[in-house]
């Protein structure tokens, strides 16, 4: 398993990517599904999923799947990748074709920049979700170190991963611009920008955001119906204890490393971060953001 930090004098040990036009995808990611990803026409029925990595993308499809699925989780032999596909990872024709239309929604997952995103103006939905970057980084860097097969980082340190996140050389590209684009865009009609870190405090009122965007006329009641009959099912099993009972559902065998559904904590970040790399982190943030929008997004945003 990898140190945390880099010991002065031993050879850096970096994530193995595919560098394919300045675009960083992680080793064996398929090159022409990420191309023909981006050239995809979004629909008027098009549901959206869109984080940048590690802030909480798993746990929102699961909320709206079990939302538009009357509170009934995905079986034990089925995978969410597979129900809820990957635009860039499966590429446009899969989506067109093969993706799970649930009560006519058609569900997209995509961690693509907003410049490469499809775009539909008037009906597809977008559901945005923002997650500090000082829990972000520390997610992200267990994800990569677990996945050897795409990253080979298995003995990265902490401390090289940060600098890479920091300076915008991992997949996805740099938080703060990834951020910075679809902050702008949070008030479109068609679109719903969500915090990750409110949803952990009160996931009663993050469910209910996500099916007043969904429908205000149609799942509100329904969650709300027979005393909350239905709600209660959405919080029993998108509760991290359910989740975390069935880890083959979310991703791919991870035996040796850290579960892909860890802690999906908020603030615990300090098991990591120095105090030194979380004022970097937090220079950036004030560079990219207006305080105003820093505390629009939330407490951890901002010293």
């Amino acid at each position: 398993m990898a140190d945390d930090h880099h010991k002065p004098g031993d050879p850096e040990k970096l994530p193995a990517y595919t560098d394919h036009g300045g675009f960083l995808l992680p080793k064996g990611f398929p090159v022409e599904s990420f191309e023909s990803g981006k050239t995809y026409q979004a629909q008027d029925n098009d549901l959206f999923i869109v984080t940048y990595p590690k802030c909480g993308t798993t746990w929102t499809q699961h909320i709206t799947y079990l939302i538009l699925n009357n509170g009934v989780p995905l079986s034990p032999d089925q995978r969410l990748d597979v129900v809820w596909p990957h635009l860039e990872e499966v590429g446009a024709d899969f989506i067109a074709d093969k993706a799970t239309v649930l009560e006519n929604h058609r569900l997209i997952k995509t961690h693509l920049p907003y410049e490469f995103t499809p775009k539909n103006d008037s009906k597809a939905k977008y559901i945005f979700v923002a997650r500090n970057p000082k829990d972000c980084v520390v997610s992200f860097y267990h994800h990569t170190v677990g996945f050897p097969r795409h990253y080979d980082f298995a003995e990265g340190t902490f401390d090289t991963y940060f600098n890479l996140f920091l300076n915008g050389k991992v997949d996805s590209g740099d938080y703060f611009d990834f951020l910075r684009k679809w902050l702008d865009r949070k008030d479109d009609p068609n679109m719903l920008f969500l915090k990750y870190e409110e949803g952990r405090k009160d996931t009663r009122k993050y469910i209910l955001q996500i099916a007043e965007f969904l429908d205000n006329d149609v799942y509100p009641a329904r969650l709300l119906a027979d005393d909350e009959k239905i709600l209660k099912l959405v919080l029993e099993h998108s509760s991290l204890e359910a989740m975390k009972q069935h880890p083959r559902r979310w991703c791919s065998d991870r035996t040796g490393y850290k579960p892909f559904i860890r802690k999906g904590s908020t603030g615990g970040w300090d098991e990591l971060l120095t105090e030194d790399q979380e004022e970097l982190i937090q220079k950036r943030l004030d560079e990219v953001f207006t305080k105003e929008e820093l505390e629009f997004l939330g407490e951890q945003y901002h010293s």
